[in-house]
């Protein structure tokens, strides 16, 4: 019986005076701390903690209180109180929890194992055929996931996955990185507008890459309206670029 009334939000030590007084029916706290074997402080604070809850009343009779348990029947009008009340606040509730799943969502993902679960994350969502949109790229994903980029660039080949990039104007140089990627079309920026953060934009989703931290983070950022406005920025850096 107890464990049923904390599920119903007793305490333990709660459930144990409530049923010692519902068998004892009206009595002082000495028979309660008998019958429950709790400590006697214990036992008061439960006490009043009962009756702020409204299930223990008392009366005092010759200056000493004496202590009697509420009708059971009090649980139902409680519980049909709260239901009440969950009742009038759970549309404003699920309507919070909506506007905030709308507004943002952020995962930051830490170290090169994290950044492999981001790229598998990107596989999955643009697999067969799909295109992400990548600026700020300063061969930096290369040079650190080491033998993990060749993977990357078999995974996008081997899933149809293409690319928009567009590289700081010393990747020109780089021959062998550009030889290395598989279907992406790019162009180049004056390294002027160089940045170590690697900017990727797919669907609703912006994924920021930054390849400098310790360790190098990836954080995930799934807003429609922000996507839409990074993917605007990316469109006018491409049609200003060079080939």
């Amino acid at each position: 019986m107890r464990s049923e009334l904390e599920l119903l939000g007793l305490t333990e030590g709660e459930s144990k005076v409530y049923l010692a007084l519902l068998e004892l029916g009206s009595s002082l706290a000495g028979p309660i701390i008998k019958k429950t074997k709790l400590h006697r402080a214990t036992t008061y604070q439960i006490l009043q903690r009962l009756t702020e809850k409204g299930l223990v009343s008392f009366t005092i009779m010759k200056g000493k209180r004496h202590f009697e348990a509420a009708d059971p029947e009090q649980f139902s009008r409680q519980l049909k109180e709260k239901q009440d009340i969950l009742s009038q606040i759970l549309p404003e509730l699920k309507l919070k929890k909506s506007l905030a799943k709308q507004s943002q969502e952020i995962t930051v993902y830490q170290g090169r194992n994290g950044i492999k679960t981001v790229c598998g994350h990107i596989i999955k969502r643009l697999s067969p055929g799909g295109t992400y949109y990548d600026f700020g790229v300063s061969g930096l994903f290369r040079d650190i996931m080491k033998e993990y980029w060749d993977k990357w660039q078999t995974m996008k080949q081997k899933n149809n996955i293409k690319a928009k990039v567009i590289f700081n104007e010393s990747i020109r140089k780089n021959k062998y990185l550009l030889q290395d990627i598989k279907n992406t079309s790019y162009k180049f920026v004056p390294d002027e507008f160089y940045s170590s953060t690697d900017t990727m934009i797919l669907d609703d989703t912006i994924i920021l890459f930054i390849w400098t931290g310790q360790p190098p983070l990836a954080v995930m950022i799934k807003n429609k309206e922000n996507a839409e406005g990074y993917k605007r920025q990316f469109n006018l850096m491409w049609k200003n670029a060079k080939k």
